[in-house]
């Protein structure tokens, strides 16, 4: 089964944000210094990507299919994993499709009752295992969970069902939120967002459709960390900004730009401008981070195959995620009011 919807690859990248009457607003984020990357096979991904959230009862109506084309989810996938084509980019196209699926079914049916978050986060949970539940979104979960662990090795595996783990519980946290009407503090929200904002599993997986796969003791060297944080930042940061109007229209409270007004006490166009310079600061530490990895010093132990290996899961795991995401957001319609 194919999709109709025009198929639309990003251009030249605007932002497009909130600004004081008098016209002075914030100064618009500096470019992202990554090249803009796309698969190949992305027409053809996104000719065919309705057949998977089909086939396990999604998108029964026009309208929800309309709206899932919407996020232009085979768009961020191509961004994300640009090496990646055939059934190893519809890996990716599927993930996408499930966090959104995941998301709206948060916001229309489970999310505002902390019980039924929890129920259906140990639902899905399962699948971490590879273990399929009855209910749809568990059942595609584990179905894209087992596609995903394939031939992987065991530190990977590992690793990538704890960030599965901290990124479904943490919505729990989301729910008590809402259904208290008590907003979280600036930071709470920055605590669960890093992992609700779904960062981690995405750079996971560029890791096997790029084959870049960290063994765990060069996973764990220090500037790798701060890279892999500075990229969770820059994108709550970069989503904060182009979701804004939809979430205060929506009546959501927990969104980074509206803490900081909160917080500080700061007007709307100043709490952008310093989202702004969140963003900005995030960018220069994950240069900088770069850099310090790949000095002589930092690598001088590792053998030339594990320094190209570094490489190119910074430029092929971590710079695609930020470029792609940054594109992705400044395209998509799908936080357009």
């Amino acid at each position: 089964m194919t999709s109709t919807a025009e198929v639309t690859v990003p251009g030249p990248v605007s932002v497009s944000v909130s600004v004081s009457e008098d016209g002075s607003g914030p100064p618009a984020p500096a470019p992202v210094p990554f090249p803009r990357r796309i698969s190949a096979d992305f027409r053809a991904a996104h000719e065919r990507h309705l057949t998977w959230p089909k086939s396990f009862g999604f998108l029964s109506s026009e309208e929800e299919e309309t709206h899932h084309l919407k996020g232009q989810f085979p768009l961020i996938a191509a961004m994300f994993y640009p090496n990646a084509t055939g059934d190893e980019l519809d890996l990716g196209v599927d993930q996408q499709s499930w966090y959104f699926l995941f998301d709206d079914a948060l916001d229309e049916q489970w999310g505002r009752s902390p019980d039924r978050v929890r129920h259906l986060v140990g639902l899905v949970k399962e699948g971490i295992g590879g273990e399929a539940s009855p209910l749809p979104l568990a059942g595609a979960f584990a179905d894209m969970r087992r596609r995903s662990c394939r031939d992987m090795p065991a530190d990977w595996i590992q690793r990538s069902a704890a960030h599965w783990s901290s990124y479904l519980d943490h919505h729990v946290h989301e729910a008590i939120s809402r259904q208290t009407g008590t907003p979280m503090s600036l930071g709470t929200y920055l605590r669960v967002r890093c992992h609700t904002i779904g960062v981690a599993p995405v750079i996971d997986l560029a890791e096997r459709l790029s084959s870049c796969v960290l063994p765990d003791r060069l996973y764990m060297l220090p500037h790798l960390s701060v890279m892999r944080e500075m990229t969770k930042t820059f994108i709550i940061c970069d989503n904060d900004i182009v979701s804004l109007d939809k979430d205060a229209a929506l009546g959501e409270r927990n969104n980074l730009v509206l803490c900081l007004e909160r917080e500080y006490g700061i007007s709307r166009p100043e709490a952008i401008e310093e989202v702004l310079r969140r963003q900005d600061e995030a960018l220069q530490l994950f240069t900088g981070a770069h850099r310090a990895l790949l000095g002589a010093t930092a690598t001088s132990r590792l053998d030339p195959a594990e320094r190209d290996l570094l490489r190119r899961y910074c430029t092929e795991a971590l710079q695609t995620t930020v470029r792609g995401a940054y594109d992705w957001h400044h395209t998509s319609t799908r936080y357009r009011v």
